[in-house]
């Protein structure tokens, strides 16, 4: 098992169970105490949780990790998810990709069949769909933040008030049974929500990693959405708690 996927799984028995211990860890993946200690050390490095003796703990946050560190985080979960979600998407669908490390590796799955329109807000998504021959590519417009190359505020959400797709992929910050579906940009909530409401189907892209935290922003219950799409390392607790709440998951 490569070093990244464990801190991965890491990270989601973090979620799960509020806090790991060390030789646990060590046990559980067959590494030397010393790997565990460097496992927890660079994730903390990374702000994704708290060391303390013995183990490590979670850490409440109100700011995204950047995007070059979410990229790494949960790859192969991300890549299941893309895959299922596309098997969803008909050929000739009207479709609004939202934003974030999971629709990349959406849009990336899109096969070059894809005769449709793609509304979207992400810079990052358009130069990968603008290989798709037969595509529509529709680019919101609105204030770029910079460091997502993402389109938002007014501008974007009086576009989106206006569009009616038939699908919505929208990406989120973290997901809690009783907070619901929360993110962490209040421009970007904005324009999730204009979407959600006006989408004939909407479908939540999520890694497991993500569920039991709470961004700043709450976008929705999560019964709300048609779908929550999320990778099949997530928890039987979770799996219950989320299901009990009226969620509609959709595992990859």
């Amino acid at each position: 098992m490569l070093a990244q996927e464990r801190r991965s799984l890491i990270l989601e028995d973090l979620r799960a169970r509020g806090g790991v211990e060390t030789e646990d860890i060590a046990q559980r993946y067959s590494v030397s105490v010393e790997t565990a200690r460097r496992d927890l050390l660079e994730l903390e490095r990374r702000s994704l949780l708290k060391r303390v003796y013995g183990g490590a703990v979670g850490v409440p946050t109100s700011t995204e990790p950047p995007h070059s560190e979410r990229e790494s985080v949960a790859a192969a979960h991300k890549q299941r998810i893309a895959e299922r979600v596309v098997a969803l998407i008909p050929s000739d669908a009207t479709v609004f990709l939202d934003l974030g490390t999971t629709v990349e590796a959406l849009a990336r799955a899109i096969q070059p069949t894809f005769s449709g329109t793609i509304v979207t807000a992400s810079l990052r998504a358009v130069a990968t769909l603008a290989h798709l021959p037969n595509a529509e590519i529709i680019v919101s417009g609105g204030r770029l933040r910079k460091s997502e190359l993402s389109l938002s505020g007014s501008m974007a959400t009086s576009f989106l008030d206006s569009l009616f797709p038939d699908i919505a992929i929208i990406s989120i910050g973290a997901i809690d049974a009783d907070a619901g579906v929360t993110d962490y940009d209040f421009d970007e909530m904005h324009v999730k929500r204009a979407v959600l409401a006006n989408s004939a189907m909407s479908i939540v892209v999520a890694d497991s990693t993500k569920v039991g935290g709470i961004a700043p922003y709450r976008l929705c219950g999560v019964e709300t959405p048609s779908y929550i799409a999320i990778d099949s390392g997530l928890s039987a607790d979770h799996t219950t708690t989320l299901t009990e709440r009226g969620a509609h998951l959709l595992l990859a």
